[in-house]
């Protein structure tokens, strides 16, 4: 009986060097986000993270200016000080936790991403972690609710996150004939009249384009 299927693109050989390599990089990995877990306290740790709850997350300082100009800003003028340093984040324990893991490992676990993207895009726009930031944006992009559509388009506008705004806009132009229909509209019209108007007018552009092709 005749088989037909696409044929094999690689030899065996290539294969197993395809293999070998996967092997490779998985190791290189895994040796480039794997730490001792001594290492991320005293007397190892020169930083210390406040959250806003008035928890502490313990990191070195080399490795957060390596990752962030923000930082580098920031610790600069303290590179003197041979005792850890105490700054305070407007982040709760959490999410700054998650946070500053990232920068050890370039991971967030899906439970913290789920619960706190919002943070997260916040922190790494402050910060400039484009990976995480990009990360972020993608996650509350595949989330958008009605419930929450105002709260997110203000976070995309102040974060930075342009893709996370125009699918808000395409969100809103799709499913709502009156955006004044949304949940929340005349709070968020209230509170913030300048970002009301900005969506308002990207939902009427969405809408003309969709006419006009």
């Amino acid at each position: 009986m005749t088989k037909f299927g696409l044929p094999c693109m690689c030899s065996r050989v290539e294969v197993e060097e395809l293999q070998v390599e996967m092997q490779r990089l998985l190791e290189k990995q895994h040796f480039l986000t794997t730490w001792d877990p001594e290492t991320f306290f005293p007397p190892h740790t020169d930083v210390i993270l406040e959250s806003s709850d008035a928890k502490q997350v313990y990191a070195h300082r080399a490795t957060l200016m390596g990752k962030s100009e923000a930082f580098k800003v920031l610790f600069s003028p303290m590179l003197d000080k041979l005792i850890p340093i105490t700054v305070k984040m407007d982040m709760e324990y959490k999410p700054l936790e998650a946070f500053i893991h990232f920068f050890y490992t370039g991971y967030i676990k899906d439970e913290y991403m789920d619960a706190f993207s919002d943070k997260l895009l916040r922190a790494a726009d402050k910060y400039g972690i484009s990976l995480l930031h990009d990360q972020c944006q993608i996650k509350l992009m595949n989330s958008i609710h009605p419930d929450h559509i105002f709260h997110y388009y203000i976070l995309g506008y102040k974060s930075h996150a342009k893709d996370l705004v125009q699918a808000i806009i395409e969100f809103v132009a799709s499913n709502f004939g009156d955006i004044s229909e949304i949940n929340g509209y005349d709070e968020f019209l209230k509170t913030h009249p300048a970002h009301c108007a900005r969506l308002c007018n990207g939902v009427v552009k969405k809408l003309k384009l969709k006419l006009t092709n």
